[in-house]
């Protein structure tokens, strides 16, 4: 794993598991794990991650890491790491399917539910954590679990397979 790799892995577990204001409390946060860096090598880095600021249930603001990122392979393993735990239950109630997540990650759930391009799928509306996703009249469980299970993790859909039975 090259140095920027390892970096970017670091930067991503840094934001799962602390909240994170600034650049500057990031900056602090990384030099703790003994990785320096320049401010303008974590702003390209943070866009790489596809991050993004969120209001906090504080009235603050913290950065979250988008989804739908490069093919580097290590970073998408940091970044399923992200979504693996941002996601929390997922449960359907007629023609919506409700997806709970970690608070400001939920905008990102919906991006990605709707880049699936479902013909069973109208369209996603994101809060801080909790999508709802609207589906077409009479539209199979069983297909909308299949295409959520593309993006949703393998757990999380395991756990509720059995609402998408009918």
């Amino acid at each position: 794993m090259n140095k920027r790799q390892s970096r970017l892995t670091i930067i991503a577990d840094i934001l799962l598991n602390n909240i994170v204001g600034s650049q500057e409390e990031l900056l602090d946060l990384l030099r703790r794990r003994n990785c320096s860096v320049t401010q303008a090598t974590l702003s390209r880095d943070l866009k790489t991650l596809r991050t993004s600021k969120v209001a906090t249930e504080m009235g603050g603001y913290r950065y979250v890491i988008g989804n739908g990122l490069p093919t580097d392979k290590v970073i998408e393993k940091a970044v399923d790491k992200v979504s693996r735990v941002a996601i929390e239950s997922v449960s359907v109630s007629g023609q919506i399917v409700v997806v709970r997540t970690r608070n400001g990650y939920a905008g990102g759930v919906a991006y990605d539910i709707d880049e699936l391009e479902s013909p069973y799928i109208m369209g996603t509306i994101a809060g801080a954590d909790t999508v709802f996703v609207a589906l077409t009249a009479n539209a199979p469980y069983q297909a909308v679990f299949k295409a959520l299970s593309m993006v949703l993790p393998e757990a999380i859909m395991n756990k509720t397979i059995s609402e998408f039975q009918v």
